[in-house]
Order: structure tokens, then C-alpha cells, then sequence
């Protein structure tokens, strides 16, 4: 519901920033002889990005291609006159050349320019052709400075507040899970699963503002527009990866409960199941040690990534007090989990024992990623003092 809110909000944004680009444009383009206000207005509408940064990129590539679009215009106009057969002609070369020098963001305008200029009669070419590039101009300039003053996107605050809304549902997440195998119940596992697919569409949004803010750090125009420097986005980048491993183990776990599930409905149907080892002191050990595993690993969670961005030190002996906490938490359940090997073997069925491994084994593998993003940030938090 949040991220839907706030991507209403920035649609809300861009439209009004896309009204208010084109009323200018066509208001200003009026006092150019010869203008067409039609092509200033498409322009402003094509050109309000969703980026600064990009904004300003692809205006300088649109303008570079409205003035190519002209020349060639002008230049065939002059060669072939405004015939049919002429006019596409000029604008398969235009796009081919545009193509070229990897202008393709500027390959409509520059097709549109060409044949307004080559639809004219001789005698009004020349001021023709200028009126309309300098219309598309308007219209380019306009939408690029409002993109700028008005509203502007600001990609890394919201990846940040979007982070850590994210993370807010962590902490339940990993227990929940645990529950989910530990008591045989398959209701709580289909809740993580719905949960998780709602986390991939959160790390589809962080995929899409890394994207504009990948842009950002390449120039330093970028650096200054999007305020982020190339440190802090390599650390958003790994915390995206991270978040994506998690989610797949944490998928692979609820993929494994509903199988246990299933699997203890065939074999109670079969009558050749005893869940005495369900019940059993080892058992009970087991299962409380990876409870306070998953708390442990969700107050880990939440440090680091409220971490992710804010540069706060505050955090550094938390983050470094619980990952020496999963450490023994994770030798602690490979203990239990031999305990109750080695007394119940025999009476289990070894699918339930290889299924706790695999539980295990994927609880080791989100510490394992939660702390090397913690030393990452450690070290970054570090660097910085």
C-alpha cells in the first residue's frame, strides 16, 4: 500500500509538471515567427523524465538531434522538394544517423522536424526551418528546468524510505517462517509466501530507482543533481542483492514446509508415521534455539539496513553484538539438530531430518548474507571517519 501511495503521488507529480512544461511552451513559442506551438507542446511532454539527471542527458541528446533534424530537412527539402517518396527518404536517413551517433532518445523529434520543414514550399524553407527547431526547442528547455525546479524526483530518498519499509516486516518474517516448520503448519507458511511476494514487487521498485541513480553517479552533474556519491551506491546496489537472496531462501523454506505438510498427510494416512520425535526434549531444544536464531537474525536485519543510507556509527556495536550472537545461535542448532539425530534416527523418517538440515542450512545462509553486508557497512561507516 505504501510503495502504490507513493508511486500515485510521483504520477501525480510528473503530470502536473508535464501541464505546466507544455502551457509555457506554448505560450512562448507563439512569439517565434514561423513557429508551430504544436511541436514545442510534443516536446515538453516527451521530455519530462523521470530522473534529473536523465532529464538532462536525454534534453542535450534531443536538442543535438531537433537541429539535425532540421538540417537534413532543410538540406532534402532543397534536393528533392516536399514529395512523398522525398520526405521518407529524409526521414530514413535521419533516424539512420541518428541511430548512429546513439542519439535514439532524439529520434523522434528529429523525424518530426524533418518532415514538418520538408512539407513547406520553397520560399518559406529557410524561416520555416528555423521557427519549427527552435519551437522543439522551447519545448525541450522548458520541460527540462521544470523537471528541475518543480518537484523534482529525488530517487535516493525514496530508495531509502522504501528500504526501510521493507524492512519493518523482516522480524515477523523470520519467525513466522520458523513457526511455520517447527509446528507442521502450512496456513503460516502460505502467509510468509504471500508476504514475499509482496517484498519482490518493493525490490522491483529498489531495482528501478537504482537504475536512475546509476545514472547519477556516472558525471558530476549526476553527483550534484541526485546527491549521491559512488560509495553509498555500491552499498544500495549489495543491500538489493542481499534483500534478493534472502527472499530466496526464505522462499526455498516455505517451498520445504508445505512439502513436510504434505508429506506427514500420507505417511499418517499410511499409519507408518510416529511424531513422538516431534516431541521429544531434543526436539524442543532444536526448535527453541532456531526461534531465538530468526529473532536474532530479524534485530540484525533491521540494524543493518536502517544502517543502509544513514551513515549512523551508533549502530556499529548492535550490528557487530548480534552477528556474534547468529554466530553462536548457528553452532548452538547444528548441536541440536545432532542431538536429536542421533537419538531418534532410527524412529523418524529421514525426510523430516534432511528437512530440518535444509531449514538450517537456509537460516546459515541469510547470516551469512546479513553479515557480510554488515561488515560492508562497517567498514564503509569506518571509512568515513
Amino acid at each position: 500500500m505504501l510503495e502504490k501511495r507513493k508511486t500515485n503521488i510521483f504520477l501525480g507529480a510528473r503530470a502536473i509538471k508535464t501541464g505546466i512544461a507544455v502551457t509555457l511552451s506554448l505560450f512562448l513559442s507563439q512569439y517565434v515567427p514561423y513557429s508551430l506551438p504544436l511541436l514545442a507542446g510534443v516536446a515538453a511532454i516527451i521530455c519530462i523524465q523521470p530522473s534529473i539527471t536523465v532529464g538532462i542527458q536525454k534534453g542535450l541528446i534531443r536538442i543535438k538531434a531537433t537541429i539535425l533534424g532540421g538540417l537534413f530537412g532543410l538540406m532534402f527539402h532543397y534536393i528533392f522538394g516536399n514529395n512523398l517518396f522525398a520526405i521518407g527518404a529524409g526521414v530514413s536517413v535521419t533516424l539512420w544517423i541518428c541511430h548512429h551517433l546513439k542519439w535514439e532518445e532524439g529520434l523522434s523529434l528529429a523525424s518530426l522536424i524533418v518532415m514538418a520543414v520538408m512539407m513547406r514550399i520553397s520560399g518559406e524553407a529557410l524561416p520555416y526551418a528555423a521557427g519549427r527547431v527552435i519551437s522543439t526547442l522551447i519545448g525541450i528547455i522548458i520541460a527540462t528546468l521544470t523537471n528541475i525546479v518543480i518537484v523534482p524526483p529525488r530517487h535516493r530518498i525514496t530508495f531509502r524510505e522504501e528500504m526501510h519499509s521493507l524492512t519493518e516486516s523482516f522480524p515477523n518474517l523470520y519467525l513466522k517462517t520458523v513457526e511455520a516448520y517447527t509446528q507442521n503448519r502450512p496456513d503460516l507458511a502460505k502467509e510468509v509466501g504471500a508476504e514475499l511476494k509482496d517484498i519482490q514487487t518493493g525490490i522491483t521498485s529498489l531495482r528501478q530507482k537504482l537504475k536512475h541513480l546509476q545514472v547519477g553517479i556516472q558525471t558530476p552533474l549526476g553527483n550534484l543533481l541526485e546527491g549521491i556519491e559512488l560509495e553509498e551506491y555500491l552499498l544500495f546496489d549489495r543491500g538489493v542483492h542481499s534483500l534478493v537472496d534472502i527472499v530466496a531462501k526464505l522462499e526455498d523454506l516455505v517451498i520445504v514446509t508445505q512439502r513436510c505438510y504434505e508429506r506427514s498427510r500420507e505417511l499418517k494416512k499410511q499409519e507408518i508415521i510416529s511424531d513422538s520425535y516431534y516431541l521429544s526434549k531434543e526436539f524442543t531444544d532444536l526448535r527453541s534455539v532456531l526461534k531465538d536464531l530468526a529473532q536474532t537474525l530479524g534485530h540484525l536485519h533491521v540494524c543493518i539496513f536502517n544502517a543502509i543510507g544513514e551513515q549512523r556509527g551508533v549502530l556499529i556495536t548492535q550490528i557487530c553484538q548480534y552477528t556474534d550472537n547468529v554466530n553462536k545461535l548457528k553452532e548452538l542448532s547444528r548441536q541440536c539438530l545432532k542431538y536429536w539425530g542421533i537419538e531418534y534416527i532410527e524412529k523418524m523418517d529421514i525426510y523430516y531430518f534432511m528437512s530440518t538440515y535444509r531449514i538450517i542450512f537456509d537460516l546459515e545462509e541469510i547470516a551469512t548474507a546479513l553479515t557480510d553486508l554488515a561488515q560492508a557497512i562497517v567498514g564503509n561507516i569506518e571509512s568515513d571517519n
